[in-house]
């Protein structure tokens, strides 16, 4: 079991830290499972409505949504949501009794489970990956970064050509 970050996507994780160094803050992973390697192809920001507190955190659920399905259209992959992350204070990086409510629940959504990751600045930047099972079970993971170690096609937006047969399709239902 391993995970694999696209560039952009590591990238988000830690543009997302350096904005809210004095609090928490997190995001979520979309991607795929293919055996037994979760791919990362984006990280969404968790919207600017959340609650960023030095010791506590919440996403923004309606925007956040709306990230999701407007981010994952624009590959011709299918994207799904695969996990989350989120920052904890100083060297604490193991999760909360709030954090297992909420990894519960990403578990279950899929058969595969979910990811879960932990961020730390205590002083530099660590990040502890996690591959969480139903109901809530935790096996720590390694993780690597690089779009060239993930199959092309994951990366492949849609072309133009695709977007114009969709849009073509959808008129003529409305006829």
């Amino acid at each position: 079991m391993e995970v694999v970050f696209s560039n952009r996507a590591y990238l988000a994780i830690l543009a997302e830290t350096t904005e809210k160094i004095k609090t928490e803050t997190g995001g979520l992973f979309l991607g795929t499972v293919i055996q037994d390697t979760f791919y990362v192809i984006e990280t969404i920001d968790p919207g600017p409505n959340s609650i960023f507190q030095v010791a506590y955190f919440e996403y923004d659920q309606k925007y956040t949504q709306h990230l999701i399905n407007k981010v994952a259209n624009l590959y011709q992959f299918p994207l799904q949501l695969i996990g989350l992350w989120h920052r904890h204070p100083g060297s604490f990086d193991v999760f909360s009794a709030t954090d297992d409510t909420t990894n519960k629940k990403y578990a279950s959504m899929r058969r595969e489970g979910a990811i879960s990751a932990l961020v730390n600045v205590d002083p530099s930047f660590r990040l502890t990956m996690y591959h969480v099972e139903s109901p809530c079970s935790y096996q720590r993971i390694k993780y690597e970064v690089g779009d060239d170690r993930i199959p092309e096609e994951l990366l492949k937006y849609k072309t133009e050509e695709k977007f114009c047969r969709m849009m073509s399709r959808m008129l003529e239902k409305d006829v």
